[in-house]
């Protein structure tokens, strides 16, 4: 509808221009832009100068319309009235006839608008949610693929960032439009002998600036220098940039590669169950367990913790060190997953652009005979998810998609992400059953979503909110039900055969929620692994002050399973369960990050794109 709107406003501003400068091609064409530029800035100044007012994609109220039409028409006849009256007043002047070459003023017009929409808007938006934007989080951002994302999040793509860049691009075609010059009036003394005191002659001639679109241009140029130098101050742009001409041959010196002489699996298999907790942080605990607050925001899953393994960056509650290209949830699986940060490339889709052709856990445990499985309620095709599993471990795929064709919800079915984790983890406990009855062990994976930001999903069956924030309120419940889903699967039969992995994924990116916190806290993801073969007794040299990344994670969980690793390194990890010194420990998290933000020639070799064998055979390599 606000469509509709939009076209009948640009006619009415059309005919007004008619009205104005009678019927021709010219009156139309100032009639049009009129329009254009009237729309554009009602509707950047309504969506942007009134947080939350989304236009496209919704069904405004008719008052919101009539107040859009009528702010619309205010504008567009104001400047036809400035028109009128300079035209009238001889202030304008049409000079420059019309012909194909005023094409190219045009074109470039719209694109210049276009460049200062896309280096204004989209920083501006990006920044206003996220906190420290990194430049492998951006580069996955831009280059994501195809995949779903919450209702709310497509609003905002669409409405904050995609129609601002139209409507400016349209802006800069309609002064491209621009074909006259400003006309300025003097008046100067006639030296004539006729000439009384009481009948002055004067001479009146005109001034003509013919350089009006020449100016305009320069100040849209002007403009556009402003957006890209604000655009590379909240964004990582020169690291981007850096990151193309220099090269790290770290992860290539430091990378074991898993192979059949330097891993072993036990003869007797263990399930493992690996939960991915969305932007779940030690920091949301009480400040004596090494969170944040006074109040513990988590006090189920800090119970729960009592009884497993958890590996702390001091003597409380704690966990890994949140390295450049692990902080996002697809970097997070692929770092525990693979033992390797996720290097962007800048091209391509999710599938293309960063996963490693490298040995996964997935991989390994499928060539042992293990049955995969990965759970989210999202579209798992999102940054290539699903391509990554099917290809590392043949996993079977449980997610939106998939629920839709099972018949377990409607076609048109879509809650947050997709799937409310409500919803999800009565999936997980069908699928857990069945694989449960089954003769082969089992490797699942699941991802929960409801705390994923802004704020968080809040859950119809929420009863009880105990905090003055949405964030923490769903946080509280989130943890409370992912608890009840892990004390289920220690009730079933199988229970005492599997190990379970409990991870946040990264840091939360809610920046809001965070921009009051000390700087100065290290904030990490919580992490737990239940009824691992090493016991849970471990000496506080082994679990306590450590320092460490998630990719440590990556061997920590095989050989919590039983796996025997030469060496205790796999990939770029360390067994954290052998008390060796991790990268991290002996080079410093500064380092690592500064190495892994310079392009990698070994990482660039295995990127599945480029790698010899990229195709569902992984598990033939070792």
């Amino acid at each position: 509808m606000i469509i509709v709107v939009q076209l009948v406003s640009l006619l009415v501003l059309v005919a007004a221009g008619f009205l104005a400068f009678g019927t021709s091609g010219a009156a139309a064409t100032r009639g049009l832009a009129t329009g254009i530029i009237a729309n554009a800035a009602v509707f950047i100044g309504l969506t942007f100068g009134h947080k939350g007012t989304f236009i496209y994609g919704t069904s405004p109220q008719a008052s919101f319309l009539i107040t859009y039409a009528s702010l619309t028409l205010i504008v567009g006849l104001l400047i036809l009235f400035a028109l009128t009256f300079a035209f009238r007043y001889r202030l304008i002047h049409k000079d420059t006839p019309w012909g194909p070459i005023q094409l190219l003023p045009i074109l470039g017009g719209a694109l210049i608008g276009a460049l200062i929409g896309l280096f204004t808007f989209i920083p501006k938006v990006i920044t206003d949610d996220v906190d420290h934007v990194t430049a492998d989080q951006f580069l996955f951002v831009l280059t994501q693929g195809n995949g779903d994302t919450t209702p709310e999040r497509a609003l905002q793509f669409t409405n904050l960032m995609v129609a601002p860049v139209i409507w400016l691009a349209l802006v800069g075609a309609c002064i491209g439009l621009i074909r006259s010059d400003l006309l300025r009036r003097t008046t100067a003394d006639a030296a004539s002998d006729d000439v009384t005191p009481a009948a002055p002659a004067t001479d009146q001639t005109e001034r003509r600036f013919r350089r009006v679109r020449g100016v305009a241009f320069v100040t849209m140029l002007a403009v556009l220098a402003g957006s890209v130098t604000y655009a590379f101050n909240v964004l990582p742009l020169g690291d981007i940039l850096r990151g193309r001409f220099e090269t790290s041959h770290y992860i290539g010196d430091h990378f074991v590669m898993p192979t059949d002489s330097n891993v072993t699996l036990p003869k007797k298999k263990r399930n493992l169950i690996h939960i991915y907790m969305e932007s779940i942080e030690n920091s949301f605990y009480s400040r004596d367990l090494g969170g944040y607050t006074d109040y513990n925001v988590m006090p189920e899953l800090a119970e729960l913790t009592k009884n497993g393994v958890s590996f702390s960056h001091t003597d409380k509650l704690g966990g890994p060190q949140q390295l450049i290209a692990t902080g996002h949830s697809v970097a997070a699986m692929v770092a525990m997953g693979a033992g390797t940060p996720m290097l962007a490339s800048g091209a391509g889709n999710g599938t293309q652009m960063s996963f490693p052709d490298l040995p996964t856990i997935g991989d390994l445990l499928h060539k042992d005979g293990y049955a995969t499985d990965f759970m989210v309620g999202s579209n798992s095709d999102w940054g290539g998810v699903r391509d990554y599993y099917l290809r590392h471990g043949d996993f079977t795929i449980h997610d939106l998609p998939s629920f839709k064709k099972e018949g377990r919800i409607p076609q048109d079915y879509m809650v947050w992400w997709g799937v409310e984790d409500d919803k999800l983890y009565e999936y997980a406990k069908d699928v857990l059953s069945e694989r449960g009855k089954g003769d082969k062990p089992f490797y699942f994976i699941l991802e929960n979503a409801d705390t994923h930001w802004p704020d968080g999903y809040l859950s119809p069956n929420m009863k009880v909110r105990p905090f003055n924030t949405q964030y923490e309120n769903v946080i509280h419940y989130s943890q409370a039900q992912t608890v009840k889903l892990v004390e289920w699967i220690m009730a079933q039969p199988w229970a005492k055969d599997t190990t379970i992995v409990i991870t946040g994924d990264h840091r939360s990116m809610d920046k809001k929620f965070f921009e009051n916190w000390d700087k100065s806290y290290n904030r990490t993801v919580v992490n737990v692994i239940l009824n691992p073969v090493q016991g849970t007794d471990l000496p506080a040299s082994i679990t306590k002050n450590r320092q460490y990344a998630s990719f440590d994670f990556y061997p920590t969980i095989l050989a919590a399973i039983g796996a025997t690793i030469d060496g205790e390194r796999l990939g770029l990890g360390t067994n954290l369960f052998a008390g060796k010194p991790t990268l991290v420990e002996e080079d410093g998290a500064s380092y690592l990050n500064k190495e892994f933000a310079k392009r990698s020639p070994f990482y660039d070799s295995h990127r599945e794109t480029v790698a010899e064998t990229p195709d569902m055979n992984q598990d033939n390599k070792f």
